[in-house]
């Protein structure tokens, strides 16, 4: 698992004052782009031509956030088919005073951007997955 953090800008504020509902999705997908670059995960999903692909992602929102509020997002992968070929993944986002805000499921796999369809990652991406602890230890 790895804990990201953001601030609460106007722009994910919405007619009610409070984070939007699509904003909770969007910051928690910016943030794991930013991640996955910073990390050094998307060189090796463009030399392996494999990436992830969502299916599908299920919300649940707990607590309101305002702007300026300061933010937590945990972030975990969690393998649901043999090599990881099929995968869930976690969102948690906490608000400044660390309780659950909202919370992000995601379904997926991964994808031969060649052949474009679902696949096997290569042995380089797991063990990246592994090592910056996006994937969860007991997959």
């Amino acid at each position: 698992m790895i804990m990201l953090s953001r601030v609460v800008t106007d722009e994910f504020i919405d007619y009610n004052q409070h984070v939007s509902e699509t904003a909770y999705y969007n910051i928690s997908i910016r943030s794991l782009q930013e991640l996955h670059e910073k990390l050094g995960l998307n060189s090796l999903f463009w030399e392996y031509n494999v990436a992830p692909i969502v299916f599908n992602s299920r919300m649940e929102f707990v607590r309101e956030m305002f702007k300026d509020e300061k933010m937590q997002i945990k972030v975990e992968f969690t393998s649901k088919s043999k090599g990881f070929r099929k995968w869930s993944r976690t969102f948690e986002i906490l608000n400044g005073s660390g309780k659950t805000a909202a919370h992000i499921v995601s379904e997926g796999a991964f994808f031969d951007l060649k052949k474009r369809k679902v696949c096997y990652p290569p042995a380089e991406i797991i063990c990246a997955f592994k090592d910056v602890g996006l994937l969860a230890s007991n997959s």
